[in-house]
């Protein structure tokens, strides 16, 4: 059986209740991280939750097909979901961060429900920028995410492409996530800020 808290990339191990930045130059370094993590936890009977522009979710699609995924199956059976930044983000119009929040709960308990263990995230954030949400709003998003998630059997990774998401919001993205992966090196993440003083206490990664 494959280990439910790997994380699927080289010899890196994460924790449930893990929320992590991804910065990336090109399509190639994403997918060289992201396409392990989601094949990794579909093997491990995990939900998986892919959330982007619909660019970024075809070619998704196109990478794991190529790498052996079976798409019609895996969406018809709900263990991976593909759902719109739209859908997700923005419905009517706005960034409402509680709704975000309780949909990305919803979704879990709905997972754990169909006999899902856990759910991994991956958050396609190339839309940042072309309207709401303000930096200072999703900067507060970003740090709630963190702790919300903290004890939840979920890992979220927040993909944030530098060529397309204006600076402001990659920097309030280094603010808000524990633990960063620059192009394909990951390691804790000396410009975090915690939002809470005894959030300095968890342990470390190992």
């Amino acid at each position: 059986m494959p280990d439910p808290t790997a994380f699927g990339f080289r010899d890196i191990t994460f924790s449930w209740g893990d929320h992590i930045c991804a910065v990336f130059e090109n399509h190639d370094q994403q997918m060289a991280v992201m396409l392990p993590f989601i094949t990794h936890g579909l093997r491990a009977g995990q939900l998986c939750v892919w959330i982007s522009p619909r660019p970024s979710a075809d070619a998704f699609r196109r990478a794991l097909s190529q790498a052996g995924g079976d798409l019609p199956t895996l969406e018809a059976s709900g263990q991976l979901a593909i759902i719109s930044e739209i859908d997700f983000y923005l419905r009517d119009g706005l960034f409402l961060p509680e709704r975000t929040l309780e949909l990305g709960l919803t979704l879990l308990e709905d997972g754990r429900r169909h006999g899902y263990s856990g759910m991994r995230v991956a958050a396609d954030l190339s839309w940042l920028g072309g309207g709401p949400p303000n930096v200072d709003l999703w900067e507060k998003y970003e740090h709630e995410v963190t702790e919300r998630i903290a004890e939840a059997p979920i890992v979220a990774v927040c993909q944030y492409d530098h060529r397309r998401c204006p600076g402001h919001f990659i920097l309030a993205a280094l603010h808000t996530h524990p633990i960063v992966i620059l192009g394909e090196t990951v390691c804790r993440n000396p410009f975090f800020i915690y939002p809470s003083a005894d959030a300095a206490e968890r342990p470390e990664l190992m």
